[in-house]
């Protein structure tokens, strides 16, 4: 079987740009994420009532949370529906929401998603980055001399 050790350093070196790739496009994406939520308030809230929303998959409970602002003011807004056929929210479980002070009304469920979502991705990244980096290595030590 003969080697190809130019080749195995194209694939590293491959790999490594790829893992590049994704971590600066995660990177940007999370930058541009804080950007949009930068001066955002904390709140907890409280899911008041489950809603009903047409889809395309059918009915689907959607929450109505409630929650005051730091400045004493009680907005309801009504969330996204959670993912697949059954809510993950039910009547008075606490949320954690996301507003923005001069329009609490537009706030949102801090699903803390997108934050589990950048760290997969960099991480996925760094890994093909470390293999690219270890192939690309490997072989150009690669000894003829030893097939």
């Amino acid at each position: 079987m003969a080697a190809y050790p130019l080749r195995a350093a194209f694939a590293g070196i491959l790999l490594f740009v790829i893992g590049l790739g994704i971590a600066s496009a995660t990177f940007q994406i999370n930058r541009k994420e804080q950007d949009q939520r930068q001066g955002w308030l904390r709140a907890d809230g409280t899911v008041v009532e489950l809603l009903k929303r047409r889809t395309f998959e059918g009915d689907k409970p959607v929450p109505l949370v409630a929650f005051t602002t730091a400045s004493g003011e009680r907005i309801s807004f009504t969330g996204n529906p959670g993912p697949g056929s059954d809510s993950p929210y039910y009547i008075n479980a606490p949320v954690k929401v996301l507003y923005h002070p001069g329009h609490p009304q537009d706030a949102l469920i801090d699903t803390r998603g997108r934050l589990t979502r950048n760290a997969v991705a960099a991480a996925g990244a760094l890994i093909l980055m470390a293999l690219g980096g270890y192939v690309a290595w490997y072989a150009s030590r690669w000894d003829k001399k030893t097939v």
